[in-house]
């Protein structure tokens, strides 16, 4: 359990990014030196890139990597600081949330019609739920880290 919690997002990205590069580069190799193409291949890489995307949104919060403007809160105390953060992260699990059940929608109506994908014959369904995952483990993350930011000031308070 400990190394899911340590590595899902990495773990995640390295296969879908090695599948796309790897299908890309297929699909290279094949059209310039075999003078033929794969009629799927750029479609299933699309959708490993889309997948890769919500699953990096993941990631970056487990790694508080995403940009933000800190100018006022870096001249607030530690203290204050970490409530900042607190109201920062539930403030994006409410859109988090606001997504996930939007996506859910979506997914049952695409569910509901049958779409497919044009090239691979695959539902729509599994590409429109990359939000949905994507929010989903970040909405985990930033639990984690409102954790992490509690813990913090009862430490110090």
């Amino acid at each position: 359990m400990k190394v899911l919690n340590d590595y899902l997002e990495e773990i995640l990205l390295a296969v879908l990014l090695s599948g796309m590069t790897l299908l890309i580069g297929i699909q290279v190799f094949m059209r310039y030196f075999l003078n033929d193409s794969l009629t799927w291949s750029e479609e299933l890489a699309r959708y490993f890139f889309i997948w890769a995307t919500y699953i990096g949104v993941a990631a970056g919060f487990k790694h508080s990597v995403h940009i933000r403007v800190d100018f006022l809160i870096t001249k607030l105390s530690q203290n204050y600081q970490r409530y900042v953060n607190i109201l920062v992260y539930l403030i994006v699990i409410v859109f988090a949330y606001i997504v996930i059940v939007e996506g859910y929608t979506l997914v049952e109506r695409i569910l509901k019609f049958n779409q497919r994908s044009s090239s691979l014959g695959i539902s729509m369904a599994y590409v429109y739920m990359a939000p949905l995952v994507g929010f989903g483990l970040s909405v985990i993350r930033l639990l984690q880290a409102i954790y992490g930011e509690v813990k913090a000031i009862k430490r110090v308070g």
